[in-house]
């Protein structure tokens, strides 16, 4: 499987304290199954602005380290960008990543971000020559089970992920993600998904549920669409290639 949205870079933001944190989740992904990650560490003005030069190097340690114990695990760069109006131009400059150095590039919003707002953020990216992959679509208040808008947004041009834990069962109590998973199945089932990854953060409360997620993607809607979810639309825009 591919996975190009995780957050893998120790002391960047809010995944892994420490190397041996991010050696133990790659761990976690590459038993379910995971042989291309995406590292992709938030960029977000106010809250996450560790300096580019030390999210770099402690890729390249954790990227080293990881060559040692999973040969044919490969890491990849990017970013999960949170939409401010200065990412224009630092997407322009290219201060900030896109995935792997290709023309996409993972965006955010906030849960509660207006419908008018995504829509023109995403066109302002789009007119950069940047083709926006929206993460975890089934967070957003303001697409909730909205088939129309989330069909606007791809006839605008640009990709859906969800997450692979908001594919997973809901629990009958106490479910803090049903909420989520009920919208991920809602756009599944309305096939407005391009793409289905981890956005793992750790091992603990925030692991990887990519095995869990595939098997169940694969029963309810068959094998073929479970490999365009995990692994060949994934692998064809890593490629710098559109689907």
């Amino acid at each position: 499987m591919i996975d190009i949205h995780s957050h893998i870079i120790f002391g960047v933001d809010d995944g892994p304290k420490s190397l041996d944190e991010s050696l133990a989740l790659l761990k976690v992904a590459y038993d379910q199954g995971t042989r291309i990650i995406v590292a992709t560490s938030h960029r977000r003005k106010g809250m996450f602005e560790t300096p580019e030069e030390i999210i770099q190097a402690n890729f390249k340690t954790v990227k080293a380290e990881a060559k040692k114990l999973f040969p044919d695990l490969q890491l990849l760069f990017g970013a999960e960008i949170y939409y401010t109006r200065d990412i224009l131009d630092k997407l322009t400059q290219k201060k900030i990543p896109t995935m792997n150095g290709t023309q996409f590039a993972l965006i955010e919003f906030s849960m509660a971000t207006p419908w008018k707002e995504i829509h023109s953020a995403l066109q302002n990216i789009l007119l950069l020559g940047i083709t926006p992959i929206v993460a975890h679509i089934e967070r957003y208040n303001a697409l909730e089970f909205d088939k129309k808008r989330v069909k606007e947004i791809i006839n605008m041009g640009c990709y859906t992920q969800i997450n692979s834990v908001h594919v997973t069962k809901a629990k009958f109590f106490g479910d803090s993600l049903k909420v989520f998973k009920k919208r991920a199945h809602y756009f599944l089932d309305e096939n407005l998904v391009h793409i289905v990854s981890s956005d793992m953060h750790n091992t603990d409360k925030r692991p990887p549920f990519m095995a869990q997620a595939y098997e169940l993607i694969e029963s309810a809607y068959g094998q073929s669409r479970a490999e365009r979810l995990f692994r060949e639309n994934a692998l064809t825009l890593l490629k710098n290639q559109l689907l």
